[in-house]
């Protein structure tokens, strides 16, 4: 890969990036996600304007998933009056794999936010996919972030 950015998740845009590929195995998590976009301020970009990037594999060293749930759901009638709640479901790890098959075959991103570490990692993140009508939320604590992409091509328009 042409460009790299180490640690430097907030440099990025990733609302709305398809998921092409998403595996976690011990020491390793990997995302590959087309539609990100490199910001205005990121160390790569040397235009000064968002920017949207190729294929873009992210890859998270010795990573540790402290949350994994499927988002609960709120449903109103017509007049807005509570019909019924579902609450968030945490994710078994024997099923890991599974949902990750899932997300890698219709899955959008609807957030990569960087948090504090809580759990002992050095750092954390929290990532939303859209799966159909499910939202995914892991969180996950790593040693380091390594996104990597080899080209720019058009900027993002306001």
């Amino acid at each position: 890969m042409k460009y790299k950015c180490v640690n430097e998740l907030d440099k990025f845009m990733f609302q709305d990036a398809e998921v092409k590929k998403m595996e976690f195995n011990p020491g390793l998590m990997t995302m590959v996600l087309l539609g990100v976009a490199a910001r205005h301020n990121n160390p790569s970009n040397d235009t000064l304007a968002d920017r949207y990037l190729d294929d873009t594999e992210i890859r998270f060293k010795s990573p540790v998933i402290t949350r994994f749930l499927l988002e609960g759901a709120k449903y109103y009638d017509a007049n807005n009056v509570l019909q019924r709640e579902v609450p968030d479901q945490d994710i078994p790890e024997d099923q890991f794999k599974e949902i990750f098959q899932k997300m890698q075959e219709d899955g959008k991103v609807f957030v990569v936010t960087p948090k504090p570490a809580k759990n002992g990692g050095e750092c954390c993140c929290e990532i939303a996919v859209d799966v159909e009508e499910d939202t995914y939320w892991v969180e996950v604590e790593f040693e380091k972030a390594v996104v990597e992409w080899e080209h720019f091509l058009n900027k993002v328009q306001a």
